[in-house]
């Protein structure tokens, strides 16, 4: 992925059975705190790794592609059918958002969620760390 998009991953060692990723508070462990499994190998090496591709460059590439650039208008485009569902924007708490001013740390914004061509939607997901 990195050859091709120019995004480069970052390597975080973690837990052979997943219980920690070895960031922040844990950096300096040699081995699990919670299943005590040793963090490298013989060879000095970790015995597991989480690879993460940065955000902010990825969405960065996003408008690198005329084609993408288009697909990524999608959603502003997009035109919906009251009382039809057939994309998530047709969704009751997409179109909540749409008549809400964004809010970060308790503090209203002056522009509405989604308002801008260029908002994305971002959505999260993860099964470990």
């Amino acid at each position: 992925m990195a050859i091709l998009s120019g995004v480069k991953p970052v390597m975080y060692d973690c837990c052979p059975n997943s219980c920690v990723a070895y960031t922040k508070k844990y950096i300096h462990h040699q081995s699990c705190p919670f299943c005590k499994e040793s963090r490298l190998n013989t060879d000095g090496k970790p015995r597991r790794q989480f690879t993460y591709f940065p955000l902010i460059p990825r969405l960065q590439g996003y408008f690198q592609s005329l084609d993408t650039i288009k697909l990524m208008s999608y959603r502003e485009l997009y035109q919906r059918n009251p009382g039809e569902i057939s994309d998530v924007f047709d969704g009751d708490h997409y179109q909540r958002l749409l008549r809400h001013r964004v809010v970060v740390d308790g503090e209203k914004l002056n522009h509405r969620y989604f308002s801008g061509s260029r908002d994305i939607a971002l959505s999260l997901s993860t099964d470990s760390y």
